[in-house]
């Protein structure tokens, strides 16, 4: 991969209104004039993205995950 492209792991909730987080790790991606990573239209879209972090990144644990798996909430 070449210096001026990038490796990042987003962090995402489906559009409009998502209760599951994902993650996708892209690379190759190209900055902007600014400095930021430009990520495709085709992968926004239909996404809420919550956070785009550097290189690729494994999950451990996040925010809700423990609800969800609980058989009886409430």
């Amino acid at each position: 991969m070449q210096a001026n492209q990038a490796t990042v792991t987003i962090l995402y909730y489906d559009a409009p209104v998502g209760l599951i987080m994902h993650n996708a790790v892209l690379d190759g991606l190209l900055f902007s004039e600014s400095g930021r990573v430009m990520i495709p239209a085709s992968f926004r879209k239909g996404k809420s993205i919550i956070a785009v972090l550097e290189g690729e990144c494994k999950i451990l644990n996040s925010l809700g995950e423990r609800v969800f798996a609980q058989p009886n909430i409430g």
